[in-house]
């Protein structure tokens, strides 16, 4: 009962994700690539969000035999930085991070209750979408360190001072 439940779930999750699902991890790495530097030239093609994005990430399918539901979607990057340039370019000072979501999932325990598995609840933290974030600067030496950067004191008027402690 359990198998047929998740069973037609996951196929409605995965015909969900279809447009966006990449290969496994092996052929990820020779067929994907950022798509940088390009927005397609007819306008009635419009790609998925997650290719439109200045942060654009792909799925791939998680398959876990112990796991309900043994097949997950998870996202990943497919450019190190972000597509922020005029024309799509990929810019290396700010960098493309995974956004994790917590999701309760069934794993199989070695137990057996009436002939049947046990399953206990648990936690798993899945990528579901990626974001662009600033890259860290290497010399950051403080706990809050942005009032020392140079974008933080922009916003900052000419006679303004940082709030002391």
């Amino acid at each position: 009962l359990l198998e047929q439940l998740y069973g037609r779930l996951a196929a409605r999750v995965l015909s969900a994700f279809h447009h966006t699902l990449q290969l496994g991890p092996r052929e990820q790495a020779r067929n994907a690539s950022c798509p940088a530097g390009g927005r397609p030239a007819d306008r009635r093609f419009r790609p998925p969000t997650n290719l439109r994005s200045v942060s654009p990430w792909a799925y791939r399918i998680s398959y876990d035999p112990a796991r309900y539901p043994r097949y997950l979607p998870e996202a990943y990057c497919l450019c190190r930085g972000c597509l922020t340039g005029l024309f799509g370019e990929e810019d290396v000072r700010f960098r493309s991070a995974p956004v994790y979501m917590p999701t309760v999932v069934l794993r199989r325990t070695p137990a057996c209750a009436g002939g049947r598995s046990v399953y206990t609840e648990a936690y798993v933290t899945i990528p579901v979408g990626c974001t662009c974030v600033p890259e860290p600067e290497k010399d950051a030496d403080s706990i809050n360190s942005s009032i020392d950067k140079p974008g933080a004191k922009l916003l900052l008027g000419p006679n303004d001072a940082p709030a002391g402690p």
